[in-house]
């Protein structure tokens, strides 16, 4: 008896040693997935961004951080857009140029880096803490409507090319993980507070998107059991602390810019924000859904029935699988969990704010809603995944993500398109034309692209009469300096001119007028180059008004 009762307590022995063991093997197999699926997507989308040209807005946004990382913090001198990207893409962009140097090749690895967080996160958060099968069903879900932006499209320059409000989501999803997995402690209402603070600096979107829908979801949750909670605020101090601390935070990240401002650093515009008319609500609405479509890679109009029309209509699926995860979020509200609750808030909030603003636009504007792809992802994921395990469509969900890789793969193997701006900077370079003036879509884009080796400095046309005069828009004072720079060579507007104000006739007036006729003039790559033996910042004007 003792014998066997022996054995019997040395295999118990085994196998509680053996188990302790397999659990923590078990604990390591999310982190490295999640690891190893991030370093491929990275890869994708570097091989993706690489396909869609630089454009000013984020080349300015990489020559800031260049400047930051040789000592200047503050971007003393510099006047930036209504978004300063200072706390989130800045810091980013200088991380990566200290190591890869200055150049369009940063500005893609960032761009890449940017997104693989954002997939990760979204699909980390819709997760939750369900394990297994139904955890894995729901970060695949949720990272497979982000996965594939189609290449060459206005989607793939929203995500992986202009820097708007992408780069915050990847902050927002840090809050949105922190309210998800931390217990309730005194330091989780601070230390959100703070990131909501420090996501504001940089991006004013931060407010409609993290601190408004935390007010509006603790308010509603108190409001709620207003009878039970009567007099007791120890029973309501979480909720009561989150919302505060979301209003502090839009205070706070107010001063800290003034302070920026009052100790010399860089100036920010204010947003130019009216209510639409009431007539033209109806419109909005419109410009709203394709603007959504945009954002989902899924926009089909004016497409020709071909293989690129059907892209757009796979991405139909990801459309609707995030409109059923805001609705049954909405619908079920108030049994949800607290980050679901924020999280369907802020899908209303962006939506109201885009259709209700006075000029939205499916050009520059769905940037502005980035937020719904990514909460409409992690909504859809964390709601519909047990159910579609339940309701077996396992087999159509995963013939829908096979298509939406099959996409990505497609945009990886693309050759980069033709990029005039590139060959701009090659052939300044080539001519030894080192300092100059442009238009603003054609000014710190060649410098990006030259590596900093041709330094061209965005001027605009001005009326009344006609003048050149410096940009005060994602620029630095000390670039008309004519002291330190001699610029001997000015880029006439080709045909994008964006926000470059005068016709072609008014710029040569203007050019005239200000600097005599050119010692030469060339045509090349598309563009007319005039050259003078003189320093043409001696006669360029003070900034007029806040646009390029």
């Amino acid at each position: 008896m003792s014998t066997v009762r022996l054995g019997a307590e040395s295999t118990d022995a085994r196998t509680l040693a053996v188990q302790p063991s397999a659990s923590q093997g078990r604990r390591w197999v999310w982190p490295a997935g999640f690891i190893a699926v991030g370093l491929v997507l990275f890869a994708a989308y570097l091989a993706e961004a690489r396909t869609v040209p630089i454009m000013s807005d984020t080349a300015s946004n990489a020559l800031q951080a260049w400047d930051m990382l040789h000592g200047n913090l503050l971007l003393r001198g510099w006047t930036v857009t209504d978004v300063s990207f200072y706390t989130t893409e800045l810091p980013e962009y200088a991380l990566v140029e200290a190591v890869h140097g200055l150049g369009a090749e940063s500005a893609h690895i960032a761009a890449a880096l940017t997104y693989t967080l954002v997939v990760i996160g979204a699909a980390l958060l819709a997760k939750g803490r369900a394990g297994g099968r139904e955890g894995l069903i729901r970060a695949v879900l949720a990272g497979g409507i982000l996965v594939a932006p189609p290449v060459h499209t206005a989607t793939v320059a929203a995500l992986l090319s202009d820097p708007d409000h992408t780069g915050t989501q990847v902050l927002l999803l840090v809050i949105w993980l922190i309210l998800d997995r931390a217990r309730p402690r005194w330091f989780v209402p601070v230390i959100v507070a703070a990131l909501l603070a420090w996501g504001q600096v940089a991006d004013p979107l931060v407010m409609y998107e993290g601190a408004a829908p935390l007010v509006l979801v603790c308010a509603m949750r108190l409001y709620r059991r207003r009878d039970v909670l009567a007099g007791q605020l120890r029973e309501s101090w979480y909720e009561l602390s989150l919302a505060a601390g979301a209003i502090v935070s839009v205070k706070v990240a107010g001063l800290a810019l003034e302070l920026i401002r009052h100790a010399g650093g860089f100036k920010v515009w204010q947003p130019l924000q009216t209510f639409a008319v009431i007539a033209s609500l109806y419109n909005n609405l419109w410009v709203t859904v394709q603007s959504v479509l945009v954002l989902f890679g899924a926009d089909f109009s004016r497409q020709p029935l071909n293989a690129h029309a059907g892209i757009a209509l796979v991405h139909l699926a990801g459309v609707a699988l995030a409109g059923w995860g805001v609705a049954r979020a909405l619908r079920r509200f108030t049994s949800c969990e607290l980050v679901v609750q924020v999280l369907a808030v802020t899908a209303v909030v962006l939506l109201a704010a885009f259709i209700l603003n006075g000029k939205p636009n499916t050009t520059n504007g769905p940037h502005e809603i980035v937020g719904l792809l990514v909460v409409g992802a992690i909504l859809a994921g964390r709601l519909l995944g047990g159910q579609l395990i339940r309701d077996r469509h396992l087999a159509v969900l995963g013939v829908v993500l096979a298509c939406y890789l099959a996409v990505l793969a497609h945009g990886v193997v693309q050759r980069p398109p033709y990029d005039p701006n590139r060959r701009l900077a090659d052939w300044l370079q080539a001519h030894h034309l080192d300092y100059g003036l442009a238009t603003y879509w054609n000014a710190s884009v060649v410098t990006l692209d030259s590596g900093g080796r041709v330094q061209v400095r965005p001027v605009n046309w001005a009326p009344g009469p006609d003048r050149i005069v410096a940009v005060q828009w994602e620029s630095a004072s000390s670039w008309y300096d004519p002291r330190p720079h001699d610029a001997r060579f000015l880029v006439l507007p080709g045909p994008r001119t964006g926000c470059s104000s005068g016709t072609p006739g008014q710029w040569l007036a203007a050019v005239r007028a200000a600097y005599g006729p050119p010692a030469a003039s060339y045509r090349a790559v598309g563009a007319v180059i005039l050259v003078w033996h003189k320093n043409l910042l001696d006669h360029v004007s003070k900034p007029v008004g806040r646009y390029c």
